[in-house]
């Protein structure tokens, strides 16, 4: 399913409703389009009801198993006051967005309505949320290599939109490349980035993990992840 495709099916899903569709993250600087895999999407609607999340969620899966992340979906209403809860989300695109659909006076937040104390507080504990999510699919999935893969390519995109928000956080700009952006958050918090690289081109579908090497990809991201956690805890901590 490329990104028009996706529009035009959210635009039959929600019709009038549909106030916005955002592209946002590493690929919306892809200006041609040519990225098929890893992006992430905001769809923002006016009202939503059962009939519209149902066809919404039937879009969400197929696009889900073209290699994207699911769409982030709020009201308008959420949109606009999430600016404190989903800080991560509104700075990620506030920094590097394509609008794909816009109904008259739909707009996303300005980088400065984002307060840097509500993206810490949404960082440190989303952080330690996906650690124990990823420690729990681990266990889950024991030695089925599919499974251990899929676990990879569905944590990749989250892992990347937390470190973006610490290498924001540190005063220093996120490379806009996802792959250098492990590498730079790495080094800030004293991990290997390499497992997470790995991760990233198993969700885009350009790299398989090899089978022999799904176990140690799986404990550096692990690692890496409790790594950054303790980086996150200390940077409080200190303040």
């Amino acid at each position: 399913m490329t990104l028009d495709e996706l529009v035009t099916q959210l635009k039959a899903a929600h019709g009038d409703a549909l106030l916005g569709v955002v592209l946002y993250g590493s690929t919306a600087a892809d200006s041609g389009a040519t990225q098929t895999r890893g992006h992430n999407v905001l769809v923002v609607v006016r009202t939503l009801d059962v009939i519209a999340m149902q066809a919404g969620g039937a879009i969400g899966r197929s696009w889900q198993e073209a290699g994207n992340a699911v769409p982030l979906t709020l009201t308008d209403a959420e949109w606009r006051s999430s600016v404190d809860v989903f800080a991560i989300e509104h700075a990620d695109i506030a920094e590097r967005h394509r609008v794909l659909h816009a109904a008259p006076g739909f707009g996303v937040s300005d980088r400065v309505s984002i307060r840097d104390d509500d993206v810490r507080r949404q960082l440190e504990y989303e952080a330690l949320a996906l650690t124990l999510a990823v420690r729990s699919a681990i266990t889950r999935v024991g030695r089925d290599t599919r499974d251990r893969r899929a676990l990879l390519a569905s944590q990749a995109s989250r892992a990347v939109a937390l470190l973006r928000a610490a290498v924001r956080l540190s005063g220093a700009v996120p490379a806009p490349d996802a792959e250098a952006l492990c590498a730079q958050a790495a080094t800030l918090a004293g991990f290997d980035a390499a497992p997470f690289v790995a991760a990233l081109r198993q969700r885009r579908g350009t790299n398989n993990v090899p089978k022999g090497e799904l176990d140690s990809v799986l404990d550096g991201f692990h690692t890496g992840l409790t790594r950054f956690v303790a980086y996150l805890d200390g940077r409080s901590t200190a303040r």
